[in-house]
């Protein structure tokens, strides 16, 4: 199974998205290495980038109404109490 790293772009930032296409079940499986244990899987890869985008965003609006901040792999940082253009200090 052969996979690909994809940056997908979301309201809340830009994540990677690890896409696979399995030859034996003919689907992509999906997930999301910022987010341990998110997959999802789509039938074509149109279909896969968007269902990753889908994802990532829930994921990220989860935590933002958990109060947290959300840093993307770009290292931009999302939430309510961050300064416009804020860096992650890593």
């Amino acid at each position: 199974m052969k996979s690909v790293k994809n940056l997908i772009e979301t309201r809340y930032g830009s994540f990677y998205a690890v896409i696979a296409y399995s030859t034996r079940d003919k689907v992509y499986f999906v997930s999301i290495p910022a987010f341990l244990g998110v997959m999802t899987e789509a039938h074509s890869l149109a279909e896969a980038k968007k269902f990753a985008k889908e994802v990532i965003e829930l994921q990220c609006l989860a935590a933002l109404d958990d109060g947290k901040i959300v840093i993307d792999d770009t290292r931009q940082v999302h939430g309510r109490f961050v300064r416009a253009g804020a860096l992650a200090i890593a």
